[in-house]
């Protein structure tokens, strides 16, 4: 019996992480590079410096919690996009309850919590097709073709499709072409304030938690009745799983624009110290 039920905790470990690993990662990667970000632009220029990308950003950020908390039946009790004055540091929010008896709603912590990052990603993906359709093809083109969902990809081949999309996304954006281009100035600056504030704060976190809870226990009850009716789940979840290898490469837009952001930050402090 204890044997059973620790083949069946294992295997929903391992589901979750299949699941929603990637996400994870992705978001305390951006969430380190914002913080890292937004410590030297606060520095260089103080709470104006930071409002100065969080006009756009934030907003974005914002909603993208309402959305969900529309999808998952979340009822909103107070929504603030930004707030300009300098109050306790926060500069938007989104109030929302839920009824803790529901599991969908308690499975859509998670998504709340991680939702700037899934719709900021969208977001850039969008404002490059719109603004930018020659460099978004030549990006979805690079991915597509270098992405075979029929194999399981090992460590070294995630890493190189990490690195061939955000290769793709600075040899795509950054041409001759596009600095000439106004649309092109228009979505860098976009999505330089956008990536400024893609992150997950404290509160998202500990949201996005709470909904982890709730999806492991969902998985264990899944995979409890799985193995009464003698049905192997791993296998599903690995097909699924595969498909965060587009999510891995379509991040890459967005970890590279954060890149761009620190790297702009630090030019910033230095040239302020002196």
């Amino acid at each position: 019996m204890l044997e059973t039920f620790l083949h069946i905790l294992s295997l929903s470990i391992i589901e979750l992480i299949s699941l929603v690993g990637v996400m994870i990662v992705v978001g305390l990667l951006l969430g380190y590079l914002e913080m890292w970000s937004s410590q030297n632009v606060g520095r260089a220029f103080g709470w104006k410096g930071i409002m100065m990308t969080a006009w756009f950003g934030t907003p974005i950020h914002e909603l993208s919690h309402a959305f969900m908390c529309v999808i998952f039946r979340h009822r909103i009790t107070e929504i603030k996009l930004i707030q300009w004055k300098r109050a306790d540091g926060v500069l938007g929010y989104v109030r929302h309850e839920y009824n803790p008896g529901s599991i969908y709603q308690r499975v859509g912590n998670f998504f709340i919590g991680i939702a700037p990052v899934i719709v900021g990603i969208l977001v850039l993906m969008f404002g490059m097709y719109e603004l930018l359709p020659s460099s978004y093809d030549r990006f979805i083109d690079t991915v597509h073709a270098n992405i075979d969902l029929s194999l399981t990809p090992n460590a070294g081949e995630i890493f190189h499709i990490i690195a061939l999309s955000m290769g793709t996304v600075i040899t795509s954006l950054f041409t001759l072409n596009n600095v000439l281009n106004p649309l092109f100035w228009v979505y860098l600056i976009l999505a330089i304030c956008l990536s400024s504030h893609i992150a997950l704060s404290s509160a998202d976190l500990k949201g996005a938690y709470n909904g982890i809870i709730a999806i492991f226990m969902v998985i264990v009850v899944i995979n409890a009745f799985a193995m009464f009716l003698n049905y192997d789940t791993l296998t599903i979840v690995e097909k699924v799983a595969k498909y965060n290898i587009y999510v891995l490469a379509f991040s890459s837009v967005a970890i590279v624009f954060s890149f761009i952001t620190l790297l702009i930050s630090l030019l910033l402090i230095t040239l302020r110290r002196r």
